[in-house]
């Protein structure tokens, strides 16, 4: 990849990772949570930053609740 190729990943990399970690993607489910970690840690590889990964939030804000607590990873 060239250097301007490079750039123009990071840019288009960085642009998903601002939507997708935008309060109401991230903190819907856990599916949403762990998508914005995972484009976190793509944008970490280009970059060569220390990934800042995004806490689980207090509660999930996906309207079926139980479904989530009561997945054993989740807890």
């Amino acid at each position: 990849m060239t250097n301007e190729e490079i750039k123009l990943c990071i840019s288009r990399l960085q642009s998903l990772v601002d939507i997708q970690s935008s309060d109401g993607n991230y903190n819907c489910g856990p599916y949403m949570h762990g998508m914005a970690n995972g484009l976190i840690l793509a944008l970490s590889v280009f970059t060569r930053d220390n990934p800042k990964f995004l806490d689980k939030p207090e509660k999930w804000l996906d309207k079926d609740d139980d479904h989530w607590n009561d997945i054993a990873f989740v807890n």
